[in-house]
């Protein structure tokens, strides 16, 4: 009876920190790490190091109200932005085009391309969730104008995963 009452605890046990790494049993049939919503789930309001903070959750296998929880997925070491041109000339009374491409390779969740023009609060640039290379021109590039183009993990918020600045100059 000891082995079988140790069997049961351990598989409860499991099951308990399953729950709170995993997510909801509502949410088993899909994969951890496919939406923004889901992510790794860790019991608290942090992640751990190494790990960005792709939404929030609730978790019976977490204490507290909810949300009591933060869905989490890896930090990827392979996140990269850049412009084509970096400095971009533009002529008196028009605008100017940079190429804005990023390499999210490695990803296993959607990214949000974000820009933030002379320290304005950022905008939407578009959302990447194809896990790979791609550009997009940003052709409303204004002269004596700085543009920082981010990658985060939420559209709103989230971790800078990588990030670059575009200047607009006058001839």
């Amino acid at each position: 009876m000891t082995t079988n009452l140790r069997t049961v605890l351990g598989a409860l046990a499991l099951l308990s920190l399953s729950s709170c790494a995993g997510g909801d049993a509502d949410d088993a049939d899909e994969s951890p790490l496919e939406s923004v919503e889901q992510g790794v789930i860790f019991c608290g309001p942090l992640c751990p190091p190494n790990y960005a903070q792709v939404g929030f959750a609730c978790s019976t296998a977490c204490p507290g109200g909810c949300p009591n929880a933060v869905s989490c997925a890896p930090i990827p070491t392979t996140v990269s932005i850049w412009g084509t041109p970096q400095t971009v000339t533009v002529p008196v009374g028009q605008l100017g085009t940079s190429r804005i491409c990023w390499n999210t390779s490695g990803v296993r969740y959607p990214v949000w391309i974000k820009v933030s023009a002379n320290d304005a609060p950022e905008q939407l640039f578009t959302k990447e969730s194809d896990s790979g290379r791609h550009c997009e021109n940003a052709p409303w590039i204004q002269a004596n104008s700085r543009y920082v183009f981010s990658i985060r993990t939420a559209k709103t918020g989230g971790n800078v995963l990588a990030s670059t600045t575009v200047f607009g100059v006058a001839p």
